[in-house]
């Protein structure tokens, strides 16, 4: 709207890097190529965020945006009960069902959050479950989706009750027994529990069960980008410069636990923060991104309709098959008629997968 209304003014924006594209796709962004190495001076970039520079490269030809912060989800624990129950944080998905069947039993409580309230909370932590079991989750039906669908509708069954009102916030039950394991969260919940003076000491986190292709995480975060148009550039690279610093990037670690995208950052950060940091690092040992398609808003909404199918209303398992052809049919469809038979093409191939650096 900025870019289109001609009077943009002096502005820089912060965006989600899952939306990015869209913007990209309706060409609003400025091309930041001759003032790239001017912002990134003196930066070190974490190695997942370089990966995403060289992507934005290769594939846009240029630099549109820079990145600003991570984020990497996290699997939260009531640690107290899982000392308890003499239970050790599960390493895999069978282990991860196995847990959860042993506390239900202990406790009569289903002990697992989901963000199942729809939306791109939802759908993000589908995408990251789909590509652990080796899909495509793009694709919705190729055999890895599959076998992720299936293996969430068996785990529902411990899913707490209040799932359905999951979001990309959700911890308050943690504590209080209405359930005891957060399937994947954000690291934000750490400095806002604290800041709520919950004790720590009786949360646990740690990167999460390793899905049967591999434990890769799902990276978000947001980009910078100028829009076109915009006035007093100079201002704006040194404004950019200033977020990028290790000093407000520590500070981005230590007051909101977001993952830092400069390395420096991380030096000598207090014990608290560090072993945060350190379970962030290592699920970032692993990373991939989604591409960012200027579609993805509605293959999220077609994965929203997919996951209230299958988990939320329990369609027969026999059908999850065809439930997701139906979704991919649905995707293909909308590529033909709002783009074009080859986009379409390309989607059906597999081309628009997730991106590893």
């Amino acid at each position: 709207e900025l870019e289109l209304s001609g009077n943009v003014g002096s502005v820089i924006i912060g965006e989600d890097n899952l939306v990015i594209g869209e913007l990209l796709s309706g060409n609003y962004l400025m091309n930041l190529t001759p003032y790239a190495s001017q912002i990134l001076q003196n930066v070190s970039l974490i190695p997942s965020m370089k990966s995403l520079v060289n992507y934005e490269q290769s594939v846009y030809h240029g630099e549109f945006f820079i990145p600003l912060r991570g984020n990497i989800p996290l699997v939260w624990y009531n640690e107290t009960l899982f000392h308890e129950l003499n239970l050790t944080p599960p390493q895999n998905w069978s282990q991860l069902i196995q847990v959860a069947q042993v506390i239900k039993d202990k406790t009569g409580v289903s002990p697992i959050m989901f963000q199942g309230h729809g939306g791109a909370s939802t759908y993000t932590e589908l995408y990251q479950w789909m590509v652990q079991a080796g899909g495509n989750p793009f694709l919705f039906n190729d055999s890895g989706d599959v076998l992720a669908f299936q293996y969430l509708y068996n785990l529902s069954s411990y899913f707490t009750p209040g799932y359905v009102h999951g979001y990309w916030g959700s911890y308050k039950g943690l504590l209080s027994g209405e359930y005891y394991m957060i399937d994947y969260q954000w690291p934000y919940i750490y400095s806002t529990m604290a800041g709520e003076g919950v004790n720590m000491s009786h949360i646990g986190f740690y990167p999460g069960p390793v899905g049967p292709v591999n434990g890769d995480h799902l990276v978000g975060g947001d980009v910078l980008a100028i829009p076109k148009g915009a006035t007093d550039v100079p201002a704006l690279i040194d404004f950019a410069r200033f977020l990028l610093s290790p000093q407000v990037q520590r500070e981005f670690i230590i007051y909101i636990s977001w993952p830092a995208v400069n390395q420096e950052a991380y030096n000598n950060l207090p014990s608290n923060i560090s072993s945060l940091y350190r379970a962030e690092e290592e699920a970032m040992s692993n990373v991939f991104f989604r591409e960012p398609v200027p579609w993805i808003t509605v293959w999220g909404q077609i994965a929203d309709k997919v996951f209230d199918t299958i988990i939320v209303d329990h369609a027969p398992y026999s059908e999850i098959p065809s439930i997701l052809s139906q979704a991919n049919q649905e995707m293909y469809s909308y590529l033909v008629q709002n783009y074009n038979s080859t986009v379409a093409q390309q989607y059906e191939q597999g081309v628009f997968g997730p991106l590893y650096g």
